[in-house]
């Protein structure tokens, strides 16, 4: 284990203690519960970040009709007639 400290504005401490007193934890564990949820926080954060800077995944489904692409079918006029195949 390491040793983490820091100066509080007295206001500040005198929150926390209540704080740490109403939950039934010392300061230390008051602090290193904190430290937790903030470190979590950050993980998720730097994984969301790393989501958006992907490129996202389109499926075929989510194209509108016309721009999908086929391997094979029929070419139609206005009319909807068969004037080709591919």
């Amino acid at each position: 284990m390491r040793t983490v400290s820091t100066k509080l504005a007295k206001n500040d401490f005198e929150k926390f203690q209540e704080m740490c007193n109403h939950d039934g934890q010392c300061m230390s564990e008051g602090l290193r519960e904190l430290i937790q949820m903030g470190l979590e926080a950050y993980e998720e954060g730097l994984e969301l970040e790393q989501n958006e800077n992907k490129e996202p995944e389109i499926m075929v489904e989510d194209l509108p009709k016309e721009s999908r692409s086929v391997a094979h079918g029929k070419i139609l006029d206005d009319n909807g007639n068969i004037i080709g195949t591919f």
